[in-house]
């Protein structure tokens, strides 16, 4: 069954811009995550993103947290609050 990632983050005011460029800079080591099949992220408030991941399976997703820890912990800066990931089972047609 394939897995999904979300994880919540709260950027600082006014850091929007830097926080898309920093994406857009990680885009390519986020998508060869082995088992990542898609990753997006939407604005789910005035200072918040929320990051959406699908792996192949469970097993994927929980081996991905190491990088996904350095990867928010490069992101500190931009960020008010610890980001909060869970993985989930899901349905992705």
């Amino acid at each position: 069954m394939k897995a999904a990632s979300r994880t919540v983050v709260q950027i600082k005011p006014e850091k929007r811009k830097e926080v898309d460029d920093f994406m857009k800079e990680k885009a390519e080591d986020i998508s060869n995550i082995e088992g990542l099949i898609t990753w997006g992220y939407i604005n789910t408030g005035e200072n918040e993103i929320t990051v959406i991941a699908v792996y192949d399976n469970q097993d994927d997703a929980e081996k991905a947290t190491p990088y996904v820890n350095t990867l928010l912990g490069a992101a500190a800066p931009l960020v008010s609050a610890p980001p909060v990931r869970n993985i989930y089972e899901a349905h992705w047609y």
